[in-house]
């Protein structure tokens, strides 16, 4: 797919990726390469979202075949590419996991609620550029009017509705399986409101998820 994409296409992407998080544009917009801001909003969300999947990386105790580092790593360059792979291939969890090793740095990073808390902060900064960012480009309508545009002379708008759908199910998917791994009580109201905030709210229902639920049965170093 990228070696099938327009110079243009290309450009969007590597300007996109120069000022992500808004980290360039914010504190050195003179050097920073010009994006409609509803489409750098939408980048940063996209792959943001992509990361933030890391927070199921004790996954890894059981597979035996695949890497799952390797495709989490991956994920935020290729998406959609790499994720719907990665369901395919992962091995079916042990419900719940029997595994009471030492959290390894990379397991306690993924298990810390504080992740969700990050992402969930992040994902309010992506709204908040794609809607007050780069004022020069107007108020919400005329974003909207002139994004319109964009997406019909451009497949990468295209490509990030596509990852947003595969995403919204990719979390449900992981979530269920999740809170089995680590016999977190769907019948209860937190368990309950955790599983449909996963199911009903895309991304941000995923950082709710990573911050209230229950903590893996196994050992902190």
């Amino acid at each position: 797919m990228v070696l099938k994409s327009s110079p243009e296409t290309l450009k969007l992407a590597l300007d996109c990726s120069i000022n992500f998080w808004f980290i360039l544009p914010t504190f050195a917009s003179d050097l920073a390469p010009q994006v409609h801001p509803v489409m750098e909003g939408l980048f940063n969300f996209v792959v943001t979202w992509t990361m933030m999947m890391f927070g199921f990386y004790t996954e890894a105790r059981e597979q035996k075949k695949i890497s799952t580092l390797g495709f989490f790593i991956a994920m935020p360059f290729l998406t959609n590419a790499v994720y719907l792979p990665y369901l395919a291939l992962r091995e079916s969890p042990v419900q719940p996991l029997r595994d009471d090793r030492e959290l390894d740095a990379l397991e306690q990073v993924a298990e810390s609620p504080n992740l969700g808390r990050l992402f969930g902060a992040i994902g309010v900064m992506c709204l908040f550029w794609t809607t007050l960012g780069r004022p020069e480009y107007g108020a919400l309508m005329e974003r909207v009017s002139s994004f319109s545009d964009l997406v019909q002379s451009d497949r990468v708008p295209w490509a990030f509705l596509v990852d947003f759908i595969c995403l919204s199910i990719f979390q449900s998917w992981l979530v269920s399986d999740d809170m089995a791994r680590r016999s977190f009580d769907r019948s209860t109201s937190k368990g309950l409101a955790a599983l449909w905030a996963s199911r009903l709210v895309p991304y941000f229902g995923l950082a709710y998820y990573l911050s209230v639920r229950t903590p893996l049965k196994g050992k902190s170093k």
